[in-house]
């Protein structure tokens, strides 16, 4: 006889149980409690260290066994259990299996479930959000624009008369100044979009447009937000394991900080840019040509300015100019 804790799977009593095995069958006897299942009905995991030892019924009822040796004696043979467990390939082989999952979830699921929850999420909680990140880059690194009054309603009327594909989002523009960052534009996780006068001063209107135009695409497709929400869910999953839910409270700040779009979300980025760009009769070819001009900024001020303020730009220069980016869109000229 062996003792053990049995749970019926319908409540959370332990129930104190004597167990023993007569032939192919377990019997199990306590106070107002018997039963009796065959051996070949029975699933015992394989053991885990010092953990107790566990019988799973059929019925969802389960046994919990201290006496590690005890159990041994009772099942030599390992009713149900994995007898594969004792070779090294095959543990080997379920490791690299299990990797090979983590891998492919981390990868494929994790930004699947990401773009499933932000496209769920109310625009009114994104317009929020974007309040309140404002307000922080406010208190930090922007300031007020000095912009001309004609020239921001100029740009701002041409935003409103551009021709935009179904279903996209126009972006809501918001022109800031700094002393601190590069000539940019950038899209917030709830969809508007901060142009800084660096940017304006440099730039034509077309290639305002062309850049304002590849942040739409970043909008419309909820890009930041996505990041954002992959960021988090590995933090969810860091609390959950730990049980610390500061850890999760922690990388919502960071994940925002650190945010930087993918290849993937860059290039389709710049392939809504080229079709609204073709829509309003613009030349894709003026985002590259904008492109040319930041990297010749940035070639300038390598030594002095940009250097000093790389971690701060790690956040904003999100999307840098790259040859292949740059040849796509001179091809799309032709």
């Amino acid at each position: 006889m062996l003792s053990a804790r049995y749970y019926d799977g319908r409540t959370a009593v332990p129930h104190t149980v004597q167990l023993r095995v007569c032939g192919s069958v377990l019997f199990l006897q306590g106070d107002n409690l018997e039963r009796r299942d065959a051996l070949a009905a029975l699933s015992i995991p394989a053991p885990l260290g010092s953990a107790p030892r566990t019988i799973l019924f059929a019925d969802g009822g389960r046994c919990e066994v201290e006496d590690i040796q005890g159990f041994a004696a009772l099942f030599p043979a390992g009713p149900g259990s994995n007898q594969l467990e004792g070779r090294w390939l095959y543990a080997i082989t379920a490791l690299v299996l299990a990797a090979g999952l983590a891998v492919a979830a981390y990868w494929w699921g994790l930004p699947y479930l990401a773009r499933l929850v932000a496209d769920r999420i109310p625009d009114a909680v994104l317009t929020d959000m974007d309040g309140y990140w404002l307000g922080n880059l406010d208190d930090s690194v922007l300031g007020a624009s000095v912009l001309d009054g004609a020239r921001r309603q100029a740009i701002e009327q041409r935003v409103a008369d551009l021709i935009l594909p179904a279903g996209a989002v126009r972006p809501q523009l918001v022109f800031r100044g700094s002393e601190r960052l590069e000539p940019n534009a950038f899209a917030l996780p709830g969809g508007s979009v901060v142009i800084l006068d660096g940017l304006v001063e440099m730039a034509d209107e077309d290639e305002i447009v062309a850049v304002l135009a590849h942040e739409s695409g970043h909008v419309s497709q909820r890009h930041a937000l996505r990041q954002l929400l992959q960021a988090s869910l590995v933090g969810l999953i860091v609390a959950w394991y730990v049980g610390d839910s500061s850890s999760l409270l922690a990388v919502v700040p960071s994940a925002l900080l650190q945010t930087r779009y993918s290849r993937d979300l860059e290039r389709s980025a710049d392939e809504f840019a080229i079709e609204v760009m073709r829509l309003n009769h613009i030349p894709p070819g003026r985002l590259a040509d904008l492109l040319l001009k930041l990297q010749a900024r940035q070639a300038q001020d390598e030594a002095g300015f940009v250097r000093r303020l790389d971690s701060v730009l790690d956040y904003l220069s999100s999307h840098p100019a790259s040859e292949e980016r740059i040849a796509l869109l001179r091809s799309q000229s032709r």
